[in-house]
């Protein structure tokens, strides 16, 4: 163990590792262990907006503005409102290589109405839209600290990998042919990635964030975008012409007040064998008080919708009989909220 330590004292001394996680990434490289984990994400589905109409069609109706995948960006985070400016579907869409054409990511329990939303404001404008959920899978790479392009095609196209534009803990997605396997998928890649068979660690990953995605975390028409953090996912501009649902986007962000957010939630005793979405969430000793809805768990964390003042003043959160903790994400802006929450710090 000592020579690690002493390895560790070298490399500080000659600047090579000024952030931990590189020496992390170093040890394990001496212990042969992966550095990259692949997550499957049977449940994200791919739909392709392609045509020379393409962009400005996709710019009148998602929160984000088109130009940012114009002017060099390849992957772009953004959701479609309703006219009442709720939450209908959130997305991540991919500018496809050299061609007119973008993807759009998106949970496979909306797939259906997003194609149909898609069509009913098509009308003349020159763009296809195709589903392509049995042609490409979609995959998470996380983390990946010696893989640093912001978008690289591998196998002639075959693979595709884009920064993902949320968060950089959320590392990599990767657009993969069907054809290909995780194992075939990875040895493109790189050596050293471990394949996972299911995609849970990634939705943990998630859940310990704060971060929302999906049908499960958002239902359709059922928050606000900025109640699930669009602004500091980078997912919404506020400078970009008219879009379905930019008013209310637009006066809740000028207003400055945006009272309910998505937090993690750290369960500290979990007893309920299921806990139901939208369960309510309650200051513990208060049992007619209204905090928030629950979302959805893995392990010891979980998502809700609550109110960000209430619930971390409260310190102790039930939902049905199990107790949690509302935690404030270390990557929120320190100073967005004006409501004056109390900063918990997130557990490493």
């Amino acid at each position: 163990m000592q020579i690690f330590y002493r390895l560790r004292m070298i490399y500080q001394v000659n600047g090579i590792f000024r952030k931990p996680h590189a020496f992390r990434h170093f040890i394990r490289c001496l212990h042969g262990e992966p550095s990259s984990v692949l997550y499957p994400l049977q449940k994200r589905k791919i739909i392709k907006v392609a045509g020379d109409d393409a962009s400005r069609f996709l710019h009148g109706l998602i929160t984000n503005d088109m130009e940012h995948l114009s002017s060099g960006a390849h992957s772009m985070y953004a959701m479609f409102l309703n006219n009442k400016g709720r939450v209908l579907f959130d997305t991540l869409i991919y500018k496809w290589q050299n061609q007119p054409a973008f993807m759009l990511e998106c949970d496979q329990n909306v797939l259906a109405q997003l194609k149909k939303h898609l069509k009913i404001f098509k009308l003349r404008s020159a763009v296809q839209i195709e589903d392509l959920s049995q042609d490409l899978r979609v995959w998470a790479l996380l983390p990946s600290p010696d893989l640093t392009p912001d978008c690289k095609s591998v196998t002639e196209n075959q693979i595709n990998i884009y920064k993902d534009p949320r968060l950089a803990e959320l590392g990599y997605r990767v657009l993969s042919t069907a054809l290909l396997n995780g194992s075939q998928v990875a040895k493109h890649i790189n050596e050293n990635i471990e394949v996972q068979s299911s995609d849970e660690g990634y939705h943990y990953l998630r859940y310990k964030l704060g971060v929302s995605e999906g049908s499960d975390d958002l239902p359709p028409g059922s928050c606000f975008p900025l109640e699930a953090n669009c602004d500091y996912l980078h997912g919404v501009s506020f400078h970009k012409g008219c879009y379905i649902g930019q008013e209310l986007t637009a006066r809740v962000h000028h207003t400055g007040v945006v009272r309910k957010r998505i937090m993690p939630l750290k369960i500290v005793n979990l007893v309920d064998d299921k806990i139901e979405t939208d369960t309510p969430i309650r200051a513990e000793g208060r049992p007619k008080s209204n905090l928030g809805k629950f979302k959805s768990y893995i392990k010891d964390y979980g998502l809700g919708l609550v109110r960000i003042k209430e619930a971390l003043d409260a310190k102790v959160l039930t939902v049905g009989q199990s107790t949690m903790e509302a935690v404030k994400p270390v990557w929120w802006p320190v100073e967005a909220p004006k409501e004056k929450a109390t900063t918990s710090k997130t557990e490493e």
